[in-house]
């Protein structure tokens, strides 16, 4: 069938099939994490019905169908927020297949999207949402494809990932713009509202990381939607464009010393810019996974992780084999804060 639009309540969505990634994985032009960050992959899956009821089938991807985690069960970390007040879509049943390509209206202007919702979703059950964020010339199939953070939670979270529109400052690549209340800033607020409404999300652990050009997107909701951010973890990013606002946000930062894309330094602003806003001091402590270490003194419940690693991989700007996994474990151990 085409497309189907369904309205769910902020926004009109429109879901344009099920997505995937083929069984030849990434095109032959395309090399996830390197510095040449491509048109991005396209989808092998053929168009379903999001309106099934029960759906059954994988698409082959990270941490879905397949992973068969319960999102309702209890984690070091309470990764589900089941002991926090849910969101206004806590209650209403998600009919949709696990992974679907969708469209929403942003201010007039249509944007797509790959939400992943895990198989064992419990309406009932506030569930973290974890936004991911591509890089120059990516979209959102292609990150879904190699971060893995969607893997690493097993099933015990929501993940968006959204796709940038060509840029001309860009050569017409795909990249985000980086302001506050630029119409990147825009896309993730109709998002947000969107998913929160009509999905039971926790509040309080609503989290975003990406890569490259994504880890600036990240760094710069890190700064200008601290308020709806529990924590960011960007690789390989650098500082927004524009100020930061003063609420503190808990971060897990990777950068690689020989990164000939986005230079190491872009990376140390970055990571000064979050160290400063929550206090933390000059000191760090090693902090698995090697080589990574916490800032020292930083306020109650917002830790700085910062991992500078040598990987010289390609250009250095390689995605790293370690981060799903940390950074995922650094989200699920990150306590609903005492004073936010």
């Amino acid at each position: 069938m085409g497309r189907v639009q369904r309205t769910l309540g902020v926004a009109s969505i429109v879901v344009v099939s099920s997505a995937g990634c083929s069984d030849d994985g990434v095109p032959a032009d395309e090399t996830p994490g390197s510095g040449s960050e491509g048109a991005g992959a396209t989808s092998g899956s053929t168009i379903a019905d999001p309106t099934s009821a029960s759906p059954t089938s994988s698409d082959g991807g990270a941490g879905d169908a397949e992973s068969g985690g319960d999102p309702g069960a209890s984690s070091d970390g309470d990764s589900t927020g089941a002991n926090a007040e849910g969101s206004p879509g806590c209650g209403s049943p998600y009919v949709g297949d696990p992974v679907v390509s969708g469209q929403i209206d942003v201010a007039g202007e249509p944007r797509t999207f790959v939400l992943s919702v895990p198989a064992g979703y419990d309406p009932e059950v506030p569930t973290t949402l974890v936004f991911a964020w591509h890089g120059l010339g990516g979209n959102g199939e292609l990150a879904r494809l190699y971060f893995n953070v969607e893997e690493a939670s097993a099933g015990q979270a929501i993940f968006v990932y959204p796709d940038a529109l060509p840029q001309a400052s860009s050569g017409g690549q795909t990249g985000w713009e980086l302001i506050n209340d630029g119409s990147d800033l825009q896309f993730f607020d109709t998002l947000f509202a969107e998913l929160t409404n009509n999905l039971c999300v926790a509040p309080e652990r609503v989290f975003s990381t990406g890569h490259s050009f994504g880890g600036y997107m990240s760094n710069a909701l890190g700064c200008f939607r601290a308020d709806v951010l529990r924590a960011i973890a960007p690789v390989a990013g650098g500082p927004p464009f524009q100020g930061c606002q003063s609420e503190r946000v808990a971060a897990w930062m990777a950068h690689g010393t020989v990164d000939a894309v986005v230079p190491f330094a872009q990376g140390e602003l970055a990571r000064d810019l979050v160290t400063d806003r929550n206090g933390c001091g000059t000191e760090t402590v090693a902090t698995p996974p090697e080589p990574c270490a916490a800032f020292e003194g930083c306020d109650a419940d917002y830790p700085v992780t910062w991992c500078a690693h040598d990987l010289s991989d390609g250009d250095g700007h390689a995605w790293p084999p370690f981060a799903a996994d940390a950074i995922w474990a650094f989200f699920d151990g990150l306590p609903v804060p005492a004073n936010p």
